[in-house]
């Protein structure tokens, strides 16, 4: 089983997992009782996600054809990171720019905007060594962060949009994977993954496959 959901802190590096999960299976097929048996590699989250996707779900573990099979079964969620969408829209006019941008200092001066947690799924004693890293990384991607926000907006929204927005209208948001292609990316940016990617599979491993020592 292959899915697209995935831990962050593993997605944002670019590293591929999997994780074992047993479960007992009632008669009508639902999973319960569902434990990580393994997982690479270990520490980013991985177990954790696989036993939320298989325990929230009826998935086929074990039928005699089309029934069920009640009883203790396993399998192996594989968690693939997917190639980041790409804007193949139009930019953004000035017009649209500086909207965007009056819409974004607004949204920073009352805290409503949330940033991804860069660290999600990681074991918790990791974080308390990799965030010193982030923190000194993505200085100048946190300066970014405003601009690359009211680019990003600025090409999915129309002028119209954008001034309705501003005055506290009701503006259909566009589908997710519409937004998510028109974040603009950066070379600050991809450089603090790079080396983030290469201090932490420095220090860990990044390797998935079966069998790969783990340090914990």
């Amino acid at each position: 089983m292959t899915v697209e959901l995935m831990p962050g802190f593993a997605a944002s590096l670019g590293v591929n997992g999997w994780a074992r999960i047993r479960c007992y299976q009632r008669q009508d097929g639902h999973p319960y009782n569902c434990r990580v048996v393994d997982e690479r590699p270990y520490g980013l989250g991985f177990g954790a996600a696989a036993r939320v996707i298989v325990a929230s779900g009826e998935l086929k573990l074990g039928r005699a054809g089309v029934v069920p099979v009640p009883g203790e079964m396993q399998t192996i969620v594989r968690f693939s990171v997917q190639d980041a969408p790409v804007w193949k829209g139009p930019e953004p006019t000035k017009t649209q720019l500086q909207l965007a941008r009056q819409l974004v200092e607004r949204a920073l001066e009352r805290d409503e905007p949330e940033e991804n947690d860069v660290l999600d799924g990681l074991d918790y004693d990791r974080r308390l060594v990799v965030q010193p890293w982030v923190d000194e990384l993505f200085v100048e991607v946190r300066a970014q962060h405003p601009e690359m926000m009211a680019i990003q907006l600025a090409r999915v929204a129309s002028e119209n949009d954008l001034r309705r927005l501003l005055a506290g209208q009701y503006v259909a948001l566009p589908d997710e994977d519409l937004f998510d292609s028109a974040a603009p990316v950066s070379e600050a940016i991809e450089n603090a993954f790079e080396e983030l990617k290469r201090r932490y599979c420095t220090q860990y491993s990044c390797d998935s496959s079966e069998g790969a020592h783990q340090t914990r």
